[in-house]
């Protein structure tokens, strides 16, 4: 009976770490996916200033086209 339980934990482990491994090994390849997709964010270190400019950009086209719809209403 106790060898029955060794063979069957070390089964169990076994099991175990080789899921563990795989597991690994999906993320790595995910990682590098993501680095692949994204990786230019990194290299052209993207700040909050940039997002402000684009921020402030899209708010002034937005009023530029709102008022020439008015003003096409409006005619």
């Amino acid at each position: 009976m106790n060898a029955y339980l060794t063979i069957m934990v070390t089964i169990l482990v076994a099991s175990q770490v080789i899921r563990i491994i795989q597991n690994s090994i999906q993320l790595n390849r995910q990682r590098k996916e993501i680095d692949k997709a994204v990786g230019w964010i990194k290299d052209n270190d993207v700040s909050e200033h940039d997002f402000e400019i684009q921020r402030k950009v899209f708010y002034m086209l937005y009023e530029k086209l709102k008022n020439g719809k008015e003003n096409e209403a409006g005619t």
